[in-house]
């Protein structure tokens, strides 16, 4: 493999596919191209740049599921437990509301959060979606 020496843009490596890179040169060139990022969002980065975008946004399809029915398992369990301990109910409840409430934004962020899986995975739609 061609190492970039740190003169002039990075050209293209021969041999590689637009979207076809490892997953190393697709996590470098997304950090190069977001710039100064959180360490969560780094981790976003990590992730999305090891899978192929429709795995990517199965992924945060799974996430939203999964908080949303972990949300209601919760609010069920909380009446459920109101029989036996109000402490018990109003605690469960007030799991099942953060649950609630990042289950909300995620999916109030999930087309910022597939544009980023495209950009990242290499497939170039990313920024054509944005509004």
């Amino acid at each position: 493999m061609a190492r970039h020496s740190g003169r002039g843009p990075q050209q293209p490596m021969k041999g590689f596919r637009p979207g076809k890179e490892p997953p190393q040169l697709r996590k470098q060139r997304a950090k190069q191209q977001f710039g100064q990022v959180s360490a969560t969002q780094e981790r976003l980065i990590e992730m999305f740049a090891e899978r192929t975008p429709a795995e990517s946004r199965a992924l945060i399809r799974t996430w939203t599921l999964g908080l949303l029915g972990a949300a209601l398992v919760l609010v069920v369990l909380g009446a459920v437990l109101y029989v036996w301990s109000l402490v018990a109910g109003v605690i469960v409840h007030v799991l099942a509301a953060v649950a609630l409430f990042f289950w909300w934004r995620l999916h109030r962020q999930r087309e910022a959060f597939a544009a980023m899986a495209d950009t990242v995975s290499g497939s170039g739609k990313g920024r054509s979606r944005r509004r």
